[in-house]
């Protein structure tokens, strides 16, 4: 009975990890309805920015379902007691959904009202009132597929969400980046450094998800450490790093023309104590008998995340345009595409016994 139950568990998250492609690819291109089509050229390529388009369904992206989130993860941390009472679990996912379709309908408009002032999409309200409930819509379906999506040691589907537009989006990004080096003269060494670091903190990485995952511990692949110690911290602290950084920023605007690496060496040092002290409030989260055990390897889990965040983000300040990627962007693709591979051994296992 244990082992058709798992087979089924590992098929169900086969399939909404396949839904999830389409449905996020079919999203990407797919108009909103309210567009001007008679002042656009035929077949109009959308405005696009990274892996944004701009002018389809998933303008929004994940940014409302992730903005909740983030802000849910806050609270846990400041009130663990609150989230840890029974019921509250149903009761936190439903206020996320609540959240993030909040965020979505600010955020729309925002969108909606300066798309308007371009001419791309109709004016009016009963324009502004049909793109919001097709944003709306999307992050229903986000807010879904994210509960019901289970990866191996992923307890939300959010990251997947996360990581399918940078997939959808890595082959014209990474044309653009070798048509750019190719044009500007820019030298070679500097592409080199970006393949390198990229790389060393993808294996980092990997070993990270092994050694929180407890692999090659006599065959076992058991959970040992929840893998949302490791992805979470980055994005909680650059959220925090970015909120702190408004006052100075608005209150210094000349200097922030004048010298913007100051501000780019404050970013990082605000994240360099952010990260260590939120890794903690995950640790203090975890069973009082755990704690002790856990503590080297969050350690070394904070120390990498400090390490690719602060190492990626100081390179790109100072680097025009930027050669790496987020770091921690690249902490979630790599940790996600673990666990499909994860997935994808379990099923092969399924299928041979």
């Amino acid at each position: 009975m244990e082992t058709i139950r798992h087979q089924e568990s590992s098929r169900g998250s086969v399939i909404m990890v396949g839904l999830a492609f389409v449905v996020l690819a079919a999203f990407r291109r797919i108009p909103i309805p309210i567009m001007n089509f008679d002042l656009l050229p035929p077949n109009p390529r959308y405005i696009e920015a990274g892996s944004q388009v701009w002018s389809s369904l998933f303008a929004l992206g994940t940014v409302p379902l992730l903005s909740a989130l983030l802000l849910a993860e806050l609270v846990k941390l400041v009130l663990p007691q609150q989230a840890v009472r029974g019921g509250s679990i149903r009761l936190g996912r439903l206020l996320v959904g609540i959240v993030a379709l909040l965020f979505t309908v600010f955020q729309g408009y925002g969108l909606v009202t300066g798309l308007a002032a371009h001419d791309i999409v109709r004016n009016g309200v009963d324009s502004l009132v049909a793109a919001l409930a097709c944003y709306a819509g999307v992050t229903a379906v986000l807010i879904w597929l994210s509960d019901e999506i289970r990866l191996p040691g992923l307890e939300n589907g959010i990251w997947l969400l996360l990581v399918i537009p940078f997939l959808d989006a890595l082959p014209r990004d990474l044309v653009s980046a070798f048509e750019f080096f190719r044009s500007s003269g820019m030298p070679a060494g500097f592409f080199l450094l970006a393949a390198g670091a990229t790389s060393a903190a993808v294996v980092m990485v990997i070993l990270l998800n092994n050694l929180m995952m407890g692999v090659g511990r006599k065959g076992q692949t058991a959970v040992d450490i929840p893998l949302e110690i490791l992805l979470w911290p980055p994005f909680l602290a650059s959220v925090v790093t970015n909120l702190l950084m408004m006052v100075p920023i608005y209150a210094l605007s000349g200097l922030m023309e004048a010298a913007p690496w100051v501000f780019a060496i404050l970013g990082s040092a605000s994240n360099c104590l952010l990260i260590p002290i939120i890794v903690y409030g995950y640790m203090r989260r975890q069973p009082a008998d755990r704690r002790e055990a856990i503590r080297p390897i969050l350690v070394v889990v904070a120390a990498a995340q400090v390490l690719i965040v602060v190492g990626f983000g100081l390179v790109n300040a100072f680097i025009l345009p930027p050669l790496l990627p987020n770091g921690g962007m690249l902490i979630v693709c790599v940790t996600v595409m673990v666990s499909l591979c994860r997935l994808a051994l379990e099923m092969r296992a399924l299928a041979r016994s």
